[in-house]
């Protein structure tokens, strides 16, 4: 399924507005922006200037209320066993999310033929074993494994925590328009493994066997071989694994007007699109916003992973995973962008991934034990109280 935007260069414009949408608030000092928007902010959407803060509801039911997990409560089996696997959080039919804190050599290796495996590395190192090659792995990675590939992770110590992002369709780069071939990060940087045989790892079970656990139409069977699958001594095509670290990938940036969240997708498919929110200065213009005004995204689900830093000086704990559903109202409080000016804040330094997703997400048993209920309304409090 793809939705594809509709673009309208026809504009209206009734009652109280600003000039520029997302800049000069000054104008209107006592109303506040709110954005509507299609496809994300790719497709037409609407600007409203009301009077009260959208988010600053008195009460909401529970499904209404923006989602936040504490990651660091979730137990997939590799985290105590050898022999265990990944944890899933959220699933659709284009889509599934999963946690790994894998903590010790897998004693088989994988082989996903359901769809692409995309690890983003939170916390360890380490190497992912594969067909291709070795891809050592380190905080801040992508490593894109495709469909059907038998791969094995190694990690160099116990503490290890993984996100992952399995893909029904292929994944693929998002398409960056006419930004050019070396922008926002060059391909060149790209790592791209050359075979070598893991002659230190031992993927056996218990009985010296070799297992390849093939997952298929969601469910898990494995051969089983007297040498090591994982055997590969040439390879050439334009199919492979690789990795991409955000370092080295360069925010799209303006001084006179703030990039929406998916000017930073990474990866992409029709149904849903990876990227990271990184380190960055503000706008440096007087006019301009830094973030987007109050926005409901009725066409996405929006799923954020907390890597590191702050929010704005606000503590986040790392691996907290929220998800914002469709329709919802979201953006920082009032009190929040106000300190943002008085205090002349020139720079942000929080590294976020998201996960956009055009179906549903729906949650786990697993997940929603995680589930943190009283923090946004904390939150909310904590900075309504610092714009007094």
């Amino acid at each position: 399924m793809e939705l594809r935007p509709m673009r309208s260069w026809i504009h209206h414009s009734r009652g109280k507005v600003l000039r520029q949408a997302g800049a000069g608030r000054q104008a209107l000092p006592d109303l506040h922006e709110d954005m509507i928007t299609r496809h994300g902010f790719e497709g037409r959407d609407a600007h409203l200037y009301r009077r009260n803060e959208p988010t600053n509801w008195k009460r909401v039911e529970a499904n209404a209320d923006n989602l936040d997990f504490d990651g660091l409560l979730l137990e997939p089996t590799d985290l105590t066993r050898a022999d265990g696997g990944p944890l899933r959080l959220f699933h659709n039919p284009d889509v599934s999310i999963w946690v790994s804190r894998r903590s010790a050599d897998m004693t088989y290796s994988a082989r996903n033929a359901d769809g692409d495996e995309l690890y983003f590395v939170h916390e360890g190192t380490g190497t992912f074993y594969t067909e291709f090659g070795p891809i050592p792995y380190e905080p801040g990675d992508y490593v894109l494994v495709p469909k059907g590939t038998t791969y094995r992770i190694r990690p160099a110590g116990p503490v290890n925590y993984f996100l992952i992002v399995e893909s029904v369709e292929e994944l693929g780069f998002a398409d960056v328009g006419p930004l050019g071939r070396r922008a926002p990060f060059d391909p060149a940087l790209l790592y791209v493994p050359t075979p070598e045989l893991d002659e230190l790892g031992d993927g056996r079970n218990e009985d010296g066997e070799w297992p390849v656990r093939i997952k298929s139409l969601g469910e898990y069977t494995s051969a089983f071989y007297d040498f090591d699958p994982i055997d590969v001594e040439g390879w050439k095509g334009d199919l492979f694994p690789f990795k991409l670290n955000i370092r080295d990938y360069r925010p799209i940036m303006s001084d006179r007007i703030h990039i929406m969240p998916s000017g930073s997708a990474i990866f992409a498919t029709p149904s849903f699109m990876v990227g990271a929110l990184l380190p960055r200065p503000l706008e440096s213009a007087p006019d301009a916003e830094p973030f987007p005004p109050y926005h409901r995204n009725v066409d996405y689900d929006e799923l954020s992973f907390f890597h590191r830093g702050t929010a704005l000086s606000l503590e986040i704990a790392p691996a907290s995973i929220s998800v914002i559903p469709r329709g919802l109202h979201h953006g920082l409080p009032h009190a929040v962008m106000e300190n943002i000016r008085k205090k002349k804040i020139n720079r942000t330094d929080m590294e976020i991934v998201f996960v956009d997703t055009v179906r549903p997400l729906l949650p786990t048993p697993e997940v929603q034990a995680a589930r943190r209920w009283e923090h946004y309304s904390q939150v909310r409090q904590e900075t309504q109280g610092d714009g007094q």
